[in-house]
């Protein structure tokens, strides 16, 4: 078990039409949920929270989970990752995005270097910050922030008789 949520708890997921959503649990059904989306916004003066109508979705609707520490917000009209990476530990590791910012620097030193002075850039400081760069793309690649609905992982509904 990767979660519980229950009416009244905040749930994101991403859907089966690839996109996120993100709100308040307002009913559970059998083979139904029902979610009311709110975001805030930041202006110079405070915030305004901004709360939509009531949606509802197919468990069969949702295509994956966020990971733990992920966050999800409303950036650009619809919700998304915050690529700030959230609560993940090493997640600049973890994305590559450390990688390739390390070899483009790398790479950039070393072109500053020999405009500066006589010394020419050479091919082992261009392979090496080629080569950290695409191990920095692989892992991107490689890295999901979120867990895929499917075999190992399932959404169930399961209701709790009051006592």
């Amino acid at each position: 078990m990767i979660s519980r949520f229950w009416e009244g708890s905040e749930i994101a997921f991403l859907g089966s039409g690839g996109e996120w959503e993100k709100g308040v649990i307002r009913k559970l059904q059998r083979d139904s949920i029902f979610i009311q989306p709110s975001y805030v916004r930041y202006y110079l003066m405070g915030t305004d929270t901004i709360t939509l109508n009531t949606i509802g979705f197919s468990i069969n609707d949702i295509y994956a989970m966020p990971k733990r520490g992920m966050l999800i917000d409303y950036k650009n009209g619809s919700f998304q990752i915050n690529r700030a990476g959230g609560h993940v530990h090493f997640y600049w590791i973890k994305s590559g995005a450390i990688f390739r910012y390390g070899a483009a620097a790398y790479l950039a030193v070393a072109l500053i270097n020999s405009i500066n002075s006589e010394n020419k850039v050479t091919g082992g400081e261009v392979a090496i910050s080629a080569g950290v760069f695409a191990f920095g793309v692989l892992l991107k690649c490689l890295y999901k922030p979120y867990f895929k609905i499917g075999r190992k992982y399932h959404v169930e509904v399961k209701r709790i008789p009051c006592i």
